[in-house]
């Protein structure tokens, strides 16, 4: 029997490539969201100028975190399906203690990097103990209130895991797969009535404030997370039959119309919507882009075009090893590297169409750098105690 050869100490410990095609969709998400602070930062927040039109269409794309939330629930819900027969407390620990090596140690250290290095208002010192635990996303987000506001993704995943086995416990005693797949489809369409609720009880909003109240909750937006395990369900016992469908190129046809549907409705919806008809964004905001991506992510699973060749490059599973770190690092790069380099570069009267691709490209290197450090000498050692106590 040969012995299981141990990754060097600078080598990266990479993901699970069960699914590669995911890889690359990972990594289109972290550029989506990259891309998206730096365009609010630059010209939001900052002043640094870009062309208003393409500032409007470059915050259309908001729906990269959707992707993610799509992924993490479709990886989490075959995670607990595939051993949905174990015993539940045994397997609920285990699930917790894995969860809880893989993000809390790298989250942590960043955040109190940011705490010691940077000044924090009354406020944020105020509002600390909820980012120390995960509850960011339930907090006031702008910059002199949170210090790590973007960690509300972060807190939301995590409030949604904490439940999640518990989910799984009730489809366990549910006897048929059919049943597993009403009942989360019932709790996917809950995601909606919620938000709807929610607006029609606050009515009239302003945007910003109909934004907060319903974009970060985690009660808002779980429908995301629903979705991916409502894949889950369906690839677990439907994922064969479904491949040897999209063999037929009419099929894949009529998989992806609905999905490219829906990318051009968002596109026009988000970037054109009078104030007036802000309902159209409670469908926005998990509804359509969960229709999207249950249609595309299964073509990532189940076809090999070269679209989904290239999405399973290796080195899209090395970038997206390395994603939960970019993530955490890159605003505070954005702000202290990528701000002062796109004031100067506007003081020089430099292009932005030049300025714009260069700071996101920089964001993503540097970010990806840091991010490395962090795996080596965060995440890889939290693995390696991970494995100790939650091994199989």
């Amino acid at each position: 029997m040969m012995a299981t050869k141990v990754p060097g100490f600078f080598a990266l410990d990479l993901l699970d490539n069960r699914f590669p095609a995911l890889h690359g969709m990972r990594v289109i998400a972290i550029l989506s969201v990259i891309a998206y602070h730096v365009t609010w930062i630059f010209m939001a927040e900052q002043g640094i100028a870009l062309d208003p039109a393409f500032f409007t269409q470059a915050l259309a794309i908001f729906f990269g975190m959707d992707l993610f939330f799509i992924l993490s629930g479709f990886l989490i819900g075959s995670i607990l399906l595939r051993s949905i027969a174990t015993t539940g407390a045994q397997h609920i620990k285990r699930f917790y203690l894995r969860r809880i090596f893989r993000t809390f140690p790298s989250y942590y250290l960043v955040l109190t990097v940011l705490v010691l290095a940077f000044g924090l208002t009354a406020n944020q010192r105020h509002h600390l103990v909820w980012e120390y635990v995960y509850g960011t996303n339930f907090m006031p987000l702008d910059r002199g209130q949170t210090v790590m506001f973007w960690g509300w993704s972060l807190a939301l995943e995590e409030q949604f895991y904490l439940t999640v086995p518990i989910l799984f416990l009730v489809l366990r005693r549910l006897r048929t797969v059919q049943a597993r797949l009403g009942l989360v489809s019932v709790l996917w369409l809950a995601g909606l009535v919620v938000r709807l609720v929610i607006f029609y009880r606050g009515a009239p909003w302003n945007d910003m404030e109909l934004y907060g109240k319903v974009y970060f909750r985690t009660h808002t937006r779980f429908d995301l997370l629903v979705a991916g395990i409502m894949l889950a369900i369906v690839h677990q016992r439907w994922g064969k039959d479904i491949a040897e469908w999209l063999k037929a190129p009419f099929h894949r046809v009529l998989l992806a119309l609905p999905a490219l549907a829906c990318f051009w409705f968002l596109l026009r919806s988000t970037a054109d919507l009078p104030e007036h008809a802000q309902i159209i964004r409670m469908f926005l905001w998990g509804t359509v882009t969960s229709i999207m991506y249950f249609g595309l992510v299964p073509l990532a699973l189940y076809t090999d075009g070269w679209v989904v060749r290239a999405l399973s490059m290796p080195v899209f599973r090395r970038l997206a090893t390395l994603g939960y770190g970019v993530y955490l690092v890159h605003i505070p790069i954005i702000d202290h590297i990528m701000v002062p380099a796109g004031r100067a570069a506007q003081a020089r009267h430099w292009s932005m169409l030049l300025v714009w691709p260069a700071a996101l490209t920089t964001t993503f290197l540097l970010s990806l750098a840091v991010a490395y450090v962090l795996h080596v000498l965060v995440e890889k050692p939290s693995l390696r105690i991970r494995d100790r106590f939650a091994a199989p």
